[in-house]
């Protein structure tokens, strides 16, 4: 258990050497640069978002909180570890999420939640099967662990089928590294990130233009090469 600077809590992954979430806090990275940016772009009734991966649930999680008025939501989310989302109900969540003790509950008891506005679905799966099941979402949250340990949920060819089924919504990712961009640019992306002063810069990317800081990533190849992550043959 280790407390983030904003006084909630995150978790380190043995499999992965890695914390679930920034030193910046979990609840303030989830917030400023996946749900807040998503729900900025996509003013929609119904929303489809895509959940990569549900970890300790705190993307899906404030999504529920933070939905807009009279707008309904299907999460899907993909996670390889199902003993973590079943000990999830008994986790130190933010008192913001105390309202939805139920949900939480739910989901680590059935891996899925349903009411009116509201279905959540936590598939115990690889994110790139569950990718390929889908055929259009409006929010993609790009939250699995880092491109040096979790490459294949970073390749060029994973973000092929992000491009297939995204089409005319947002992903978000706290990555600011040349080869994801790359990639992303490559498949005709544009990149943006946020403006917050007090969160250390995020990508986000759609093919649409955006209300939020455009990258000039065509200057940047002027000096770097355009490298990408291929899958391993």
């Amino acid at each position: 258990m280790i407390k983030t600077k904003d006084g909630t809590f995150t978790l380190k992954s043995e499999k992965y050497n890695e914390c679930y979430h920034s030193s910046e806090g979990a609840l303030r990275e989830t917030l400023y640069k996946h749900v807040y940016p998503a729900f900025e772009v996509i003013k929609k009734e119904n929303i489809k978002i895509l959940d990569v991966c549900f970890g300790l649930g705190y993307n899906t999680f404030a999504s529920i909180i933070n939905r807009p008025k009279n707008t309904k939501l299907h999460i899907i989310s993909p996670e390889l570890d199902k003993e973590l989302v079943r000990s999830l109900k008994d986790f130190p969540y933010p008192r913001e999420f105390s309202k939805i003790k139920h949900i939480i509950k739910a989901i680590s008891e059935n891996f899925y939640y349903e009411d009116e506005w509201i279905r959540v679905e936590v598939i115990i799966d690889n994110a790139r099967e569950v990718i390929k099941s889908l055929d259009r979402v409006d929010i993609l949250y790009q939250d699995a662990f880092s491109p040096k340990v979790n490459p294949e949920l970073w390749s060029f060819e994973y973000f092929k089928e992000v491009k297939r089924i995204l089409k005319d919504g947002v992903l978000t990712t706290y990555s600011v590294a040349t080869p994801i961009r790359c990639a992303l640019y490559r498949l005709g992306f544009r990149l943006y990130t946020h403006s917050y002063d007090f969160i250390r810069k995020g990508t986000i990317a759609s093919f649409k233009k955006l209300d939020f800081l455009e990258v000039d990533f065509k200057e940047k190849l002027k000096r770097v090469k355009c490298r990408v992550i291929r899958d391993k043959r």
